[in-house]
């Protein structure tokens, strides 16, 4: 089966129906601010979406202290990368690097910025030439942290 990278055009639903409610919760009541400064770009297996995100051009409601700290990234020309996200029954087949790769292709001089705070993502987005830009001690108790990363 063939699979399709392309931005996605019509109801935004479409992809936030298969996000985390969690993240689900917070994307769609913003999204009346983000529609017009946001794009979703998806992949598609037979006509159903089994990855996608989205590319911010400006600030996020949601944004923690530490990247707001890191506003400057877009005004540098970054945009910032966000809910990415692979359907479970598709996980373990590189979707979401040819995701970022797709992306990458399709705009070729773009630069973007991340942020995750799952520390087993840092091998993932450092394997897909993302650099890592800044580090942040959440709690200092349980030692959460944040990572910013950014390509190129």
């Amino acid at each position: 089966m063939s699979l399709i990278f392309s931005k996605l055009k019509g109801n935004p639903n479409q992809f936030f129906d298969i996000l985390p409610t969690e993240w689900k919760n917070l994307i769609v009541p913003n999204w009346v601010h983000y529609k017009k400064t946001a794009t979703i770009y998806v992949i598609k297996e037979a006509h159903e979406i089994i990855c996608g995100g989205i590319v911010f051009s400006e600030k996020l409601n949601e944004m923690t202290p530490f990247e707001i700290e890191h506003l400057h990234l877009f005004s540098e020309g970054y945009n910032y990368l966000g809910y990415i996200w692979v359907v479970e029954h598709k996980r373990n087949q590189k979707l979401a690097s040819k995701w970022l790769n797709c992306l990458k292709e399709t705009h070729p001089h773009q630069k973007y910025w991340l942020t995750i705070e799952e520390e087993e993502l840092n091998y993932f987005y450092k394997k897909n030439d993302f650099k890592l830009f800044a580090e942040n001690k959440i709690d200092f108790n349980n030692n959460l942290k944040e990572w910013i990363f950014i390509y190129p």
